[in-house]
């Protein structure tokens, strides 16, 4: 074949090999890979997002109750409904054992799942913590409720949990952060931007038809009451960048010191309430806490008891009666996300089960769809991985010797996890009926936050897991320096046992290469390899990573989601760091075992370009335009389309598995080169 032919039928992918004899068999497609998913129309070179899945989102409409939508959104959704099928099998036997975890999660699931009860009840599961809120009289009362708040995961407006000290992770401290919002965050009511402006109001008219639901008797001025308290907490909350840098957070204060912070405050109560030693801890933001101690001097207990009562009955809405929960998913998910329907009962109430009592699920589900075969393959890719960036790391030319040093010993302590935790928790102590839904999650809130609370003042348990294994999802812990990955993302299409390793590693190879990245991008690149939050590198390594990285936020600056709204490059950076790196370390591993066991083209694609548009696929969704908006505001990550194109557009690797031109859209002129 000639070399003008062959460049046409790289862009194509429709050639014939005109060397192949009729009798020749070709090898079926490797599975994982969705050939009818590609839009053979767009030019991978022009549009590599829509070449990849474009056919797949032609045919695939975003459904209704969804914000978003692609094969890997699919999967996510299909582990919901595999939970659901565990929990009717756990509900159709009687005969389980009292206090067994399978009658606690059958209990659990035949009281979410008895709608018509809930909504027969209304608002009075409720009423007696409302009633008790709605007496408060003295200040020392508020406090009294902010502690009862706690006891329910409430940030009220303040939260507290369990966190390895960034300067000394071996040790588990107490960190209070900020919360108390009820818009998503802080420019939500600060911002002039209209997008803001009509949040403000639509957010004003929901509070207004809440306490009209719950009979409040000046539902107006019970709103604008509670408005205005959060408006003046957000003016006192840091913004999502500033939230990004781990500087901006630590602030590693005495029991002492915390009480001069906030004098009015009885900490020693809250302390004792809370069964947390008087040890030293983490503000996350002290002007938050200023700000939260002057509410508590100056603010008259009428605004706090309004303040406190909407935090109770704003959590609580989706789990009322039918009213409430159709004004709660008015705001929360019509408004700001786009989505129209409501999932089906038995979805969220696998969904809720998930969330309470998620390992206690999650051991069933292991057992039945992710068998030891996957865990072990997955752990060979994540070993891979780790070697190649290592690799990575000692042929850098812009890194100086002692940083590099620095940087292999943090590559040498990762700690991966695969599937599920070595131990799993014990929620034999939760107390579970089969008729009252708002008790049994006020049970395992109270168990959650008595968990964590145990933790505190000890040895740092590096067993925990942060995530359920039905998760479809991954994460990086700095702290731990450990990287994760839940059986519940170890389905296809990020990985499948049968899939060629070029699918395998385009798919989920590319999100453990992610992950290790981010123990190198913006933020993590400022823990060392114990956890420490502290400075490994060289002066002159610094200025040349930060000036690498200024290339990424620059070129995410330049992504727009519609006219006068595009990415903040700097709120993006880590995750697009990561997505970066990611598909390098990646693509590194799959060349080394391309080269062991070498897979042959098939269907018209090298393997070279299969793990691309394995990439592309993977990460195909479709967004719904509130739901961007919403991403663009708070999400680290970058919407879809700039995850699939904005990496790849700074590769070598695929300007050249691809033939792309020098001026093609998918070649960046100035490319990106962090790790």
């Amino acid at each position: 074949m000639n070399a003008r032919l062959a460049v046409a039928c790289v862009l194509a992918f429709a050639c014939a090999n005109p060397t192949k004899t009729a009798t020749e068999k070709t090898e079926p497609p490797a599975k994982g890979l969705e050939l009818s998913d590609m839009d053979r129309k767009a030019n991978p070179c022009d549009d590599f997002y829509e070449f990849a899945n474009g056919s797949w989102r032609a045919h695939n409409p975003i459904p209704a109750s969804m914000q978003r939508w692609s094969r890997r959104w699919q999967a996510g959704e299909s582990n919901k409904e595999k939970l659901r099928l565990i929990l009717e099998e756990l509900s159709a036997r009687t005969d389980w054992p009292k206090g067994s975890i399978e009658a606690q999660v059958r209990d659990f699931n035949a009281a979410c799942m008895d709608e018509e009860k809930v909504d027969a009840l209304g608002l009075s599961p409720l009423q007696p913590m409302l009633a008790e809120l709605d007496a408060l009289q003295t200040p020392a009362d508020v406090q009294r409720a902010i502690r009862m708040l706690e006891d329910l995961n409430l940030s009220a407006p303040f939260g507290v949990g369990p966190q390895p000290d960034a300067h000394e992770p071996s040790r588990t401290i107490l960190e209070i952060g900020a919360g108390g919002l009820g818009l998503p965050d802080r420019d939500y009511y600060l911002k002039p931007e209209p997008r803001f402006a009509e949040a403000r109001e639509k957010y004003r008219a929901h509070l207004r038809r809440m306490f009209e639901l719950a009979s409040f008797a000046d539902p107006q001025k019970t709103a604008d009451t509670v408005y205005a308290f959060e408006s003046r907490l957000a003016t006192a909350s840091l913004d999502n960048v500033a939230l990004r840098n781990p500087a901006a957070t630590d602030h590693p204060t005495s029991f002492a010191q915390l009480r001069t912070l906030t004098p009015h405050f009885d900490w020693t109560l809250f302390f004792e309430d809370g069964r947390i030693p008087e040890a030293d801890l983490n503000v996350d933001q002290p002007e938050f806490m200023r700000a939260f101690d002057r509410e508590l001097a100056q603010t008259d207990v009428a605004q706090w008891r309004m303040f406190l009562e909407w935090k109770l009955l704003d959590a609580s809405a989706p789990w009322l009666s039918k009213p409430f929960v159709d004004e709660w998913f008015g705001f929360n998910q019509k408004f700001l996300s786009g989505v129209s329907q409501m999932k089906p009962r038995g979805v969220r109430c696998a969904e809720l089960a998930d969330r309470l009592l998620g390992e206690a699920l999650g051991k069933k589900y292991v057992e039945r769809y992710f068998p030891p075969a996957a865990k072990a393959r997955v752990q060979e890719l994540v070993h891979n991985e780790l070697a190649a960036m290592k690799d990575i790391v000692e042929h850098l030319d812009w890194m100086g010797p002692e940083t590099k040093a620095k940087a292999l010993h943090k590559i040498a302590t990762f700690n991966p996890k695969v599937g599920y935790p070595d131990k799993w928790r014990d929620y034999s102590s939760v107390k579970v009926k089969r008729d009252t839904l708002l008790e049994n999650i006020a049970a395992a809130q109270r168990f959650e936050v008595r968990f964590e609370h145990g933790q505190m003042g000890k040895p740092t348990d590096r067993a925990l897991w942060g995530m359920t294994p039905p998760t479809s999802d991954a994460y990086y812990n700095p702290l731990l320096n450990e990287i994760v990955f839940p059986a519940g993302i170890l389905q296809p299409p990020a990985f499948d046992l049968e899939a060629s390793d070029a699918v395998n590693y385009g798919a989920i190879g590319v999100v453990i290469g992610h992950e290790i990245s981010h123990g190198f991008d913006d933020q993590g690149a400022q823990y060392d390899a114990e956890g420490r939050l502290s400075n490994w590198w060289t002066k002159e390594d610094l200025a040349r990573f930060q000036e690498r990285t200024s290339c990424v936020v620059d070129q995410f600056e330049g992504y727009f989601i519609e006219p006068g709204i595009h990415h903040n490059g700097k709120l993006v950076l880590g995750e697009s760091i990561g997505d970066l790196a990611g598909a390098r370390v990646a693509y590194l591993a799959f060349e080394k075992a391309q080269a062991a066991h070498p897979w042959k083209p098939r269907d018209g694609f090298t393997p070279e370009q299969e793990f691309f548009i394995a990439w592309g696929q993977f990460r195909g969704d479709e967004i719904r335009p509130e739901t961007q908006r919403l991403m663009i505001q708070g999400d680290p990550h970058p919407i879809a389309r700039f995850r699939v194109i904005g990496p790849l557009s700074n590769l070598t690797e695929f300007q050249r598995a691809f033939s792309c031109p020098a001026q093609s859209n998918m070649v960046r002129q100035n490319r990106c080169d962090v790790w």
